[in-house]
This record gives structure tokens, C-alpha cells and sequence, in this order.
């Protein structure tokens, strides 16, 4: 009898069938995959196969633990092709088994989208990945949440209370992360809000937590939410540091309340904290700011007999202050026993002492110190051409002025709205209305938005040239766009 002959083809799908028998076999354990059928043969047990499902049109759904096994094996381009199929639950499960991965963790939320994720499901990844030595991943994370809007500052504290009983966590360093992202985003009442959850909560804020919270309402002048804030810590007995009272001296200095400013630093003192330099330095400036350079001076003799060595920011202080009270020589004889002692200045106090001798009229003086700055390899400022160019344009002195002008461009620096205010202005002055509004057209061609010291000048100017009309129009159109 003849053997039985397979047509052609038949053989050749036979045969294309049995060599992807063996590829699945071999692939078992990594990425799979056309099938939801489980392989087995002689020698492994039935394995569960990585998707559940398989279309051409979409991702196939992974299970559980093929997704664990992608993590794992950092198939980072898989999980992002899976990554629109995942659903909360799945990757909540994923994230509960990265507990003691929490780099992982982030790995995994990065490459699925992380601003795509609800918020439970993200507020639980916050949770897993804040178990890494570095706050900073987390933290980044936290601004980014905030910032999206999507969920009020309660939703989100909740989300993460839930996410923290979920990982059975003891650490209450999800909350102060997040009064530090509102602190960073300058959510001032939102870092309130979490503060006073967590006294409802029974937990109590690190003092570094804290002390971004004052630190935050300091810089908004907020002082009296910041006092609140110092009681309600007291209260709770959250111990300062010598960084905590340097930030309410601040404050106080800042309400006008010098005495009360000094006072604390007994204070603090009976509390057996010990003030430092930028405690002394931060009354010192409160003092000069005022224009009490003897007070100053006070606290200053006080800080040296508890053997602290005054710094550049304590002479710039007082270098201000003298020439804020027209002590101009005293100020220069200050400069001169700082750079004795081996204290170098900064572009600061150098301005400080410019503008003091540009007010005076002194103009070799502060060009004087302009060129020593220059000397000592510190780079002149955008405001250190502000002040000289005006001192030119005050005297008259344009060809002068528009030298330096090309010598800031020449160094780099790029004219701000002060520079272009006084270029426009010290034209309008001279009558050249030709050159002001050129100028003008120049700062808005550059983004730089005109204000009301802009368009004052340029009205003058026309009025000067009675061009009535045309200053009645631009008036109307300053109202109208209501430029400050």
C-alpha cells in the first residue's frame, strides 16, 4: 500500500504550528503570549500565562503576577505598552507587593503614567514609594499631585491616611512630606490645614516640618498666622531649635518690634537654645533696615562678647544702614576694616554703597567702587547699571549713559523693566520723544511689560512737545489696560 501523501500545505502549516509549540515553550516564563491558553508538556506543570486576554486592537490584561514578574525583570517598555489595560485594582496589588521596592515602586508608576492614576491608587504609590532612604522622589511626586487640582488638600490627606493603614505604616513621614510640597508651592493655607489634621489624627509634625511652615508665612508677611503657628507648636510641646527662633526674631524684627526682637534671644536662651550668628545678624538688620545703625552697633558689641566673630552679611547690614542715614564715610570706613579682617563683600554691599554715593551726586565715587568690585573678580549687576545709568541721566550726562548701556550688554546682562524705566524716562527728561517710545516698543517687543512709571514719562514727553492729542490717547489707553 502506498503511503498516504499530505498536500503541501498542510505540511507546511503542520510544521509552522510545531515550531511555535517550541517557541512558547522555551518563553514560558517571560513575556508571552498569543494565547490565553495555558502550555504544558512532560516536564513543568501548568504555569499561568502572563495575559488573559489578547486582541491586535489593544494590550492584552495582565494578571497579577505576570505583571509582578514584568517589575521585576524591568520590562519597562512592556509594562508602558500594558499600561492603558492596567485597572486600579491591579496595580494597587502590584504596588502592595513593592513594599520593600520602593524603587521599584517608582519605576513601575513612572512608566504606567503617574498623572493618569486615580487618586487612592496614587496616594498609595506615594505611600510605597516614601519608604525610600531619599524624601525627594516622593516629594516631587506630592507638588505634582497638588498642583494638578484634581483633589481638595483634605482628599488627599485622606487618600494617604487610607494608604498608610493599607501598609500597616508607622512613619508619619507621608504627612510631613506633604506640608512640605504645600510649603514648596507656597500653599500656605493648605499646610495649615494638614498641620491641623494631623493634631486630629493624634500625630504631631517633625520640628523641621514646622519650621517650613513659619518659614513659608515669614516670606508671605503672614505674621500673624506664623504666631498662631508658634503657639499652637508650643502647645503641643514640639521642641524649637536655635533655627526656629532665628525665623520669629525675623518676624518680629519685621512687625517693627525691635525690643521684643532682642528679648526673645533671652528667651530662648532660658530654654537652653544658644543664638548664633544669623540670630545677632537677623536683629542687626532688623535695626539697620530702620535706619538705627546705634542699635544696631548694640547688637553687635552684644554678639561679641558672647564670642561670635561678625560675617560679611553683619557689616553689609550695617554698611546699609549707615547709608541709608547719609553716613556715607562711615560706610566706606566699614568697608575698609571688613576687607582687613578677610571678609570679602559681595555685589550687594558694593550697590549699596554706589547708590549711596549716586544719591549724594559723587559720581567718581561710585564708579570708584564699581571698578573695584570689577577688580575683585565680582561681576557688576543688573542693578549696579541701573543705579550708575540714572546718576548719568540725572546729570545730563547721555553719551555717558548710553556707553554704559552697551558695556552691560557687552558683560551680558540683560536690561530689565527698571533699566528700560529710567532709559525712557532720562530721554523724556531731554525732550527726545523719538528715542522713549522707541525704547518702549523695544521692552514690549522683549516681553517686558511697560507700567505706570512707563507711560507717565511718555505722556510728560508729549505734553512737553504739546502733543495733547496724542497724551490724551495714550492716558486713556493706560487706564483702560489698567497697567501698575
Amino acid at each position: 500500500m502506498k503511503p498516504h501523501k499530505f498536500p503541501s500545505s498542510q505540511i507546511l502549516l503542520h510544521n509552522k504550528l510545531k515550531s511555535a509549540t517550541v517557541i512558547l515553550s522555551n518563553q514560558r516564563d517571560s513575556v508571552a503570549l498569543f494565547s490565553s491558553t495555558p502550555c504544558s508538556n512532560t516536564n513543568h506543570t501548568q504555569t499561568e500565562t502572563p495575559y488573559q486576554s489578547f486582541s491586535t486592537d489593544s494590550p492584552p490584561v495582565s494578571t497579577h503576577q505576570a505583571l509582578l514578574n514584568s517589575i521585576q525583570s524591568s520590562q519597562w517598555h512592556f509594562v508602558k505598552h500594558l499600561a492603558p489595560n492596567l485597572t486600579p485594582d491591579l496595580i494597587s496589588s502590584a504596588l502592595l507587593s513593592l513594599q520593600k521596592t520602593p524603587d521599584l515602586a517608582l519605576q513601575f508608576v513612572t512608566h504606567t503614567g503617574f498623572k493618569n492614576l486615580d487618586i487612592r491608587t496614587k496616594c498609595l504609590a506615594l505611600a510605597v514609594i516614601s519608604r525610600s532612604p531619599s524624601p525627594k522622589p516622593t516629594l516631587q511626586l506630592l507638588k505634582e499631585t497638588l498642583a494638578s487640582g484634581i483633589s481638595t488638600i483634605k482628599e488627599v490627606f485622606d487618600e494617604l491616611a487610607v494608604a498608610r493603614e493599607r501598609l500597616n505604616a508607622k512613619s508619619i513621614i507621608l504627612f510631613d512630606l506633604l506640608i512640605r510640597a504645600c510649603c514648596e508651592l507656597k500653599k500656605g493655607d493648605d499646610a495649615f490645614e494638614c498641620f491641623s489634621m494631623m493634631k486630629e489624627k493624634g500625630v504631631v509634625p517633625k520640628i523641621e516640618t514646622c519650621n517650613a511652615m513659619l518659614s513659608l508665612f515669614l516670606k508671605l508677611n503672614r505674621t500673624q498666622t506664623a504666631w498662631v503657628l508658634y503657639a499652637e507648636m508650643f502647645r503641643l510641646r514640639i521642641n524649637s531649635t536655635v533655627y526656629t527662633f532665628n525665623i520669629m526674631i525675623n518676624v518680629l524684627c519685621k512687625e517693627g518690634k525691635l525690643k521684643k526682637a532682642k528679648e526673645f534671644i533671652g528667651f530662648m536662651e532660658s530654654l537652653g537654645v544658644k543664638p548664633n550668628v544669623v540670630t545677632y545678624n537677623t536683629i542687626i538688620h532688623g535695626y539697620c533696615w530702620l535706619g538705627r545703625v546705634e542699635g544696631a552697633q548694640t547688637i553687635l558689641d552684644a554678639m561679641k562678647s558672647k564670642g561670635l566673630e561678625p560675617d560679611s552679611y553683619t557689616y553689609g547690614s550695617l554698611i546699609s544702614g549707615m547709608c541709608k542715614e547719609g553716613r556715607l564715610d562711615e560706610a566706606s570706613r566699614m568697608l575698609e576694616k571688613m576687607k582687613e579682617i578677610g571678609l570679602l563683600p559681595n555685589a550687594v554691599t558694593y550697590n549699596t554703597l554706589i547708590n549711596g554715593y549716586c544719591n549724594k551726586g559723587d559720581l567718581e565715587k561710585a564708579f570708584g567702587y564699581k571698578d573695584e568690585m570689577v577688580g575683585r573678580g565680582i561681576l557688576p549687576t543688573v542693578s549696579t547699571y541701573n543705579l550708575l545709568i540714572h546718576a548719568l541721566f540725572m546729570e545730563g550726562k547721555m553719551d555717558e549713559a548710553d556707553d554704559m548701556i552697551k558695556d552691560m550688554r557687552d558683560n551680558g546682562l540683560v536690561p530689565d523693566s527698571i533699566t528700560y524705566n529710567i532709559l525712557i524716562n532720562g530721554f523724556c527728561r531731554c525732550g527726545n520723544a523719538k528715542k522713549a517710545f522707541s525704547l518702549h516698543d523695544e521692552m514690549v517687543c522683549k516681553g517686558i511689560q511697560p507700567t505706570r512709571v512707563t507711560y507717565t514719562s511718555l505722556i510728560y514727553v508729549l505734553g512737553k512737545r504739546n502733543r495733547m492729542k496724542e497724551a490724551d490717547d495714550l492716558y486713556e489707553k493706560t487706564v483702560c489696560k489698567g497697567d501698575g
